[in-house]
């Protein structure tokens, strides 16, 4: 969808403490083979507390760097994918309570990996249906710890961080301007990430940690299908959404100045976004910051914004486009352009 005067006006990110890949590889957490091959240099991690928490910090953060220029948040949405310490509880009232109080609304938004630029297309459409003041405060948080989940080994071409991220949706100018955002999915392959686990009454009844790679070679195994099968039907997704945010933006891949893509690894990445393909180098992609991250869920595109004008690599007027892939599956991608370079002195790391 193509948008008018829907504008980002501030980025933040809290982060995990880095934790060094061959750490990991030293314990037998994570095979040296696929560390090579995988590119990263590590991930952040924390060991306890409630995503809802990193998300208060990122979205105070967020809040922080427009102070009194965001006059009105009408509404709060919050993107996660895992636990987020409570069961039965509203961790996107928590949130709204802690960063823009008042009567604010707060709700959650359940896309996996693509639910922080889904809650964007949201917040987009909200902001223009409602007054020129109105905005929308857009957090994720997610961490992945033992026993539920082995980050380092749980699937493949990935490994799982722990961080959050916040975008301000407004009509007002700020830092970005939305030019389109696109929402797709084809859910033929759904069943690889549930395998043949049964429907059961609690979580974890199955055992823990999850088991994602288990679960792929149950879904080929009864199906007959292969990787390949399932690589073709992520690189016509992301292909989808990409040019089709591309072209309602009125832009090519050539002109755009960096690309975020969700932190995984750097063969996987390649493939699915088809760099080649697209004329795309490492140098134009977040991989440099990604590969000492990993990847936070429905946060890698904020947090991934946040960098970019954090470290001042992007200009007035560059074009940077946001994608993100989720279980399922889904897909997504937003293009925004660059309307100011802040001084922010608060780091996302």
């Amino acid at each position: 969808m193509r948008w008018e005067n829907v504008n980002i006006s501030s980025a933040a990110a809290w982060l995990g403490r880095f934790e060094d890949v061959r750490t990991a590889v030293e314990q037998g957490r994570y095979d040296a083979e696929e560390a090579e091959a995988d590119g990263y240099l590590g991930v952040r991690v924390t060991d306890t507390g409630s995503p809802a928490d990193m998300a208060v910090t990122a979205g105070r953060t967020a809040l922080a760097r427009v102070a009194d220029q965001i006059p009105h948040v009408e509404l709060l949405m919050h993107a996660s994918f895992g636990f987020q310490g409570i069961d039965h509880w509203s961790p996107a009232a928590y949130i709204e309570q802690r960063t823009v109080g008042g009567s604010a609304s707060a709700m959650e938004v359940k896309q996996a990996s693509t639910g922080g630029l889904a809650a964007l297309h949201l917040a987009a459409a909200h902001v223009t249906a409602g007054s020129p003041t109105s905005s929308v405060l857009v957090t994720t948080a997610d961490a992945y710890r033992l026993p539920v989940f082995e980050r380092y080994g749980a699937d493949d071409g990935v490994l799982r961080a722990d961080g959050a991220s916040a975008l301000v949706v407004t009509r007002q100018e700020g830092v970005a301007r939305v030019l389109s955002t696109v929402l797709c999915g084809d859910t033929t392959h759904e069943a690889i990430h549930r395998g043949d686990e049964q429907w059961s009454d609690v979580a974890g009844s199955s055992g823990w940690p999850v088991d994602l790679r288990h679960r792929k070679q149950q879904y080929f195994d009864r199906t007959g299908l292969a990787g390949r099968d399932v690589g073709m039907a992520l690189i016509q997704g992301t292909q989808k959404a990409l040019h089709q945010a591309l072209d309602e933006a009125g832009t090519r891949p050539d002109e755009i100045a960096r690309f975020v893509f969700p932190n995984l690894s750097l063969p996987a990445q390649r493939m699915m976004y088809q760099w080649e393909a697209n004329g795309i180098d490492e140098s134009r992609t977040t991989w440099g910051w990604g590969r000492g991250v990993g990847h936070i869920a429905a946060g890698d595109q904020a947090a991934g914004l946040a960098h970019l004008l954090e470290t001042r690599a992007v200009r007035v007027g560059d074009r940077v486009v946001l994608c993100g892939t989720g279980s399922g599956f889904s897909f997504a991608a937003a293009v925004l352009e660059i309307t100011a370079v802040p001084d922010w002195s608060v780091s996302s790391d």
